[in-house]
């Protein structure tokens, strides 16, 4: 995926000192209707100014201190299915608004154009995901996947998915002290490293830092320390497939190297890694390496189905209660797949890598 040349370094020196937003709305159904300009405050989304949709046109004035993320919403009794919403940055200039049946946008501020063409990008790329996913589903219900096709399938995928990540890493990269950088960090904040949230925010300006939302996730980087490499194992309690009692002590520390993969069934990337992780485990299982699943799902049918079709033959545990699972909290896991390597004692040798990087540990370890 290519990237953006224009994605903001900096801001002009020369800044309107107040804003003039010019809307259009697609359908004559919302005239005479209330468009509100709301932005987040906590755990509130808070209207801050309104007006009257006429002749399917709309116009809102201000003076915005700093630029600042917020939306543009009718009533949710009067959306339609397909309309989407416009989230866009409130800052000074002219900011003009389209909003259509699927694709609504801000354009006419720095902030908002480079905002803008982040957005289109980020769509090519879904389509991209889309087009591999029902590849995949059509070949499973025509009986024509194999162990060959679904690994070229795999590798598409994550081809697009490493490409699509540089890129966003880029972006950020590129606007580190606006709120630009720091909306597009907190929405992929799930797909980054705790290694790379914290490489950007050992580099990012006081504006980029002091957004409520990346101060809560410094907070949890902070946390992250009480797993670092090194440290001892959290402990946590689960089930297992048969619904009985168990918790994570009752394989981890017990003399052998445990591998403790994290994944869902209703995530083919992480199902996928999941097999990748069985291979792994057969062929060091007997250089003294023990392996346990522990899902994120919230389903036990989907959960146990998967195992069955896909021979994911490992002890495995879940309380199906998916991102709030005490084993998600106990290591702060906010992505999957994620994979914890832990020592003979019980202490953490690797975490946050992938199958190929694991193969690379346990080379360095057993080869």
């Amino acid at each position: 995926m290519t990237g953006i040349g224009f994605i903001l370094g900096g801001c002009s020196s020369n800044i309107p000192d107040s804003y003039e937003l010019n809307g259009e709305v697609y359908n004559p159904r919302f005239n005479g209707k209330i468009i509100y300009l709301s932005k987040v405050d906590g755990n509130e989304l808070t209207n801050i100014d309104s007006t009257l949709v006429e002749e399917n046109k709309f116009h809102l004035k201000g003076v915005q201190d700093a630029p600042t993320v917020c939306y543009l919403r009718f009533r949710e009794d009067l959306l339609l299915p397909e309309y989407v919403p416009v989230t866009f940055i409130l800052e000074n200039g002219t900011i003009n608004v389209q909003i259509t049946k699927s694709d609504s946008k801000a354009t006419g501020t720095a902030l908002n154009d480079s905002l803008f063409s982040f957005q289109r990008s980020m769509d090519r790329y879904g389509t991209q995901l889309t087009r591999i996913e029902i590849q995949y589903k059509k070949m499973i219900a025509d009986s024509t996947i194999n162990k060959e096709t679904e690994k070229q399938i795999y590798e598409e995928y994550n081809s697009e998915e490493k490409a699509n990540l540089e890129f966003i890493k880029k972006v950020i990269g590129q606007n580190l002290n606006n709120i630009l950088g720091a909306y597009i960090f907190n929405l992929n904040r799930n797909r980054l490293t705790d290694k790379d949230i914290e490489n950007i925010l050992q580099k990012a300006g006081s504006t980029f830092k002091n957004q409520p939302d990346i101060r809560i996730i410094s907070e949890r980087i902070r946390r992250l320390n009480n797993i670092a490499i090194g440290k001892m194992f959290k402990n946590f309690d689960s089930q297992d497939v048969r619904g009985r009692k168990k918790s994570l002590s009752e394989y981890a520390g017990r003399g052998k190297f445990l591998i403790v993969a994290f994944w869902a069934s209703i995530s083919p990337s992480s199902r996928i890694e999941m097999k990748n992780l069985i291979e792994i485990h057969k062929k060091y299982k007997y250089k003294g390496i023990d392996i346990v699943g522990v899902s994120l799902d919230t389903d036990s049918l989907s959960w146990i189905e998967n195992i069955e079709r896909h021979n994911l033959a490992c002890p495995h545990l879940s309380d199906l209660k998916g991102w709030e699972s005490d084993a998600a909290k106990a290591y702060e896991i906010n992505k999957i797949p994620y994979i914890l390597l832990l020592n003979p004692d019980g202490s953490i040798a690797a975490k946050e890598t992938d199958s190929n990087r694991l193969k690379e540990k346990l080379k360095e370890l057993f080869d």
